[in-house]
């Protein structure tokens, strides 16, 4: 029952393949991806922001491992912090740099808060006002956790890896590749790992950590998919 993560990520490696080589993601790292899908894909990730912190407090609230409580709570800080202003810095910089190109090409993304929420990403957020307020499993929610940040980890070095990843790359691309690589999150990312393994104790636990790691693999490579087709 220790292993249950490398058992899922060999299961299902060809779907976890598919997120971490998107094209979205590809183009982002090789610094070639159109600002109006950029800024389409931050507009939409921003909508997770809310619920993404209650399902954090969420998870918080149900460890029952005080070394794991202190580093959720040291991270849900940091994803306060440093990935709320690059989603300000972001936006804002596109805005003032590529307008014409965004009102051509993406417009309702310009809408802020009031811009339309992709069918993708309505059925995204169903999912953690699940795990925010009906999900009583720490399972379920960790290991949500961990899948949605093993992407970000995972398309990150892949890419750093492949050599894809220019060293003059402009900010709109490097920050975000910064904020989901290296040791620091590299280190979150296996706590998580860890945490997912030791709250799996039991075949009933085993199911619904496989259910999770499904559903949340499935919802982010569909988020992929819609921010990166998107246009008007």
């Amino acid at each position: 029952m220790g292993h249950i993560i490398d058992d899922l990520l060999e299961k299902y490696k060809e779907r976890y393949q598919k997120a971490i080589t998107h094209a979205l993601t590809k183009e982002l790292c090789e610094g070639t991806l159109p600002d109006f899908k950029l800024f389409t894909y931050l507009t939409q990730d921003l909508k997770f922001f809310q619920l993404g912190m209650n399902v954090f407090g969420k998870t918080l609230a149900y460890c029952d491992n005080t070394d794991s409580a202190i580093i959720l709570s040291k991270q849900i800080g940091f994803i306060a912090n440093d990935e709320n202003d690059y989603f300000d810095n972001c936006l804002t910089q596109l805005k003032e740099t590529s307008k014409p190109e965004l009102e051509q090409h993406c417009c309702k993304m310009l809408l802020g808060p009031d811009s339309p929420v992709l069918p993708s990403v309505e059925k995204y957020l169903q999912y953690l006002k699940h795990l925010a307020h009906e999900s009583s499993s720490y399972v379920e929610i960790i290991t949500f956790m961990y899948l949605m940040e093993q992407v970000y980890l995972g398309w990150a070095d892949f890419h750093i890896l492949k050599g894809n990843v220019r060293e003059d790359l402009p900010y709109k691309y490097k920050e975000w590749i910064i904020l989901h690589s290296g040791d620091k999150f590299t280190s979150w990312v296996e706590f998580l790992k860890r945490e997912v393994n030791r709250a799996v104790v039991s075949q009933d636990d085993r199911s619904s950590c496989e259910e999770a790691f499904l559903m949340a693999l499935n919802l982010e490579i569909a988020f992929f998919d819609s921010c990166y087709s998107y246009k008007e």
